[in-house]
């Protein structure tokens, strides 16, 4: 009977033991899967890392991190449906988390449905109010409809947060040349070129900007 029971105890902790490395196996496979995926998203290879995050998703269904990479791949191959989708089933998870209402903000954006692009951005900004992206894509929406107030104010509660993005500049530079406040469209085009000095973008932008400047000026000498 002692002999049974000691044989019992063996293989109890022999079967505990295998259990244990097989969960902690499946766990590694699964977190090296997603970490591919992930690397390949930031390479900008979006197919690769979704077909390694789609069965990633089938193997960890409650990983986050897996539908919100997923949407960024949708996003940035222009599958905004497809965002949407991904995300909504990742709020179902985790309805505060705000990576999905942001990418939900940014497809209907990209689909030009304002209103409901500037729901979820709102949404996103009111959950989590520290996030310069966020104030930055509403300011996308409300520069694509023209209503350039609101969007210089976000834009300018983006550079509030943080100071180093060239886009951030860019896109306020658009909105005060809109304005006709060429010299702080001039101001904003020479902080984003220091970010970024070889962008021709906003090399040409900066040349057009002191160019309407510099017509402005003599517009008002020839009144006088």
């Amino acid at each position: 009977m002692v002999e049974r029971s000691f044989s019992y105890k063996k293989y109890g902790v022999v079967i505990t033991l295998l259990l244990v490395s097989f969960l902690l196996f499946f766990a590694g496979l699964a977190y090296g899967s997603f970490q591919e995926g992930y690397e390949l998203y930031k390479q900008g290879k979006y197919y690769d890392a979704e077909q390694v995050l789609l069965k990633e998703k089938e193997l960890s269904p409650k990983n986050l991190d897996v539908y919100a990479v997923l949407g960024w791949c949708y996003l940035y191959t222009a599958r905004y449906k497809k965002a949407i989708d991904i995300s909504n089933e990742g709020l179902k998870i985790n309805p505060k988390d705000t990576r999905f209402l942001s990418t939900i903000g940014r497809a209907y954006m990209e689909l030009k449905r304002y209103g409901e692009a500037v729901k979820y951005l709102e949404k996103a900004i009111s959950l989590n109010p520290k996030n310069p992206y966020y104030y930055y894509y509403l300011g996308r929406v409300y520069l694509d409809q023209n209503k350039l107030l609101y969007a210089e104010t976000a834009f300018s509660a983006s550079i509030m947060l943080k100071k180093d993005r060239y886009q951030f500049y860019r896109y306020r530079g658009i909105v005060y040349e809109r304005m006709s406040e060429y010299k702080k469209a001039e101001e904003d085009y020479k902080k984003a070129l220091s970010l970024k000095p070889n962008d021709p973008r906003l090399k040409q932008a900066l040349i057009d900007v002191i160019s309407k400047e510099a017509e402005l000026e003599n517009s008002k000498t020839s009144l006088e």
